[in-house]
């Protein structure tokens, strides 16, 4: 059987009012690819002669896991509503070998009973436990770091910044760029989990204090969703403050 994997590389010349916006979005997407089914690689980079230009790299199993991956809310949202970022239109190249494909790196991690091999959870941006989320959640919220409390949720995810209102996606994103503006703390503790195979669901006590805005300032019990991807890391799917009370 022949090469399936769809390979492709990508030219988005961003608006210069929109570059840190576009070039901090485009990051998120490569990190949720990355935990999608198929997606063998993506990246994002930036050119260095002209820093409006960021060029993206990706492979994919087959052409339906792209497929599927395009099919996704964030990225339909995104490439409906993409020239609100770029000067002009997206500028994609697929490609294919040119010559053998390169032999596959040796996997570090050892059989059971083989040896030394990296502790399950060690590899970047994952953790054994998902309730270890809750601390790379507060750790990004308090730091004020979109990117980072971006990456902690999977692609398509919802959550709920106020009471039966959900948000995915690009409005996900600008409503937590809004509110980490106003400077909040916030402290949160897990109490239970449940979890089933690659499902696990926190009940999780929060304090939040937003200055000048005693109105939103309290505490509460919400509910987590949260799931294991293809490489293990657990992410949230749906993230709501006040659904456990």
């Amino acid at each position: 059987m022949g090469d399936t994997t769809v390979s492709a590389v990508g030219f988005a010349r961003a608006k210069p009012e929109k570059v840190e916006e576009l070039g901090a979005l485009l990051v998120s997407f490569a990190e949720w690819s990355r935990g999608e089914a198929g997606c063998v690689v993506s990246t994002i980079h930036r050119d260095l002669a002209e820093e409006n230009l960021f060029v993206f790299y990706e492979v994919w199993a087959s052409e339906e896991d792209l497929a599927r991956h395009l099919a996704l809310p964030y990225m339909t949202e995104f490439l409906a509503n993409r020239l609100d970022y770029l000067r002009e239109d997206l500028r994609v190249h697929q490609l294919s070998l040119a010559g053998p494909a390169p032999a596959p790196v040796p996997s570090t991690v050892s059989e059971p009973g083989s040896g030394p091999g990296p502790v399950a959870g060690s590899e970047p941006g994952s953790v054994a436990d998902p309730a270890e989320m809750n601390q790379k959640y507060l750790d990004a919220y308090n730091a004020r770091d979109v990117d980072g409390l971006m990456a902690v949720y999977a692609p398509g995810a919802l959550a709920v910044w106020q009471p039966g209102q959900a948000v995915s996606a690009t409005e996900h994103r600008d409503t937590v760029a809004e509110f980490l503006a106003r400077q909040p703390k916030l402290s949160a503790e897990v109490r239970e989990t449940y979890v089933v195979g690659d499902t696990a669901a926190l009940i999780v006590d929060w304090d939040l204090e937003v200055p000048d805005a005693p109105e939103i300032s309290g505490t509460g019990r919400g509910l987590d969703v949260l799931k294991k991807n293809a490489e293990g890391q657990w992410r949230y799917i749906i993230s709501n403050p006040f659904g456990s009370r």
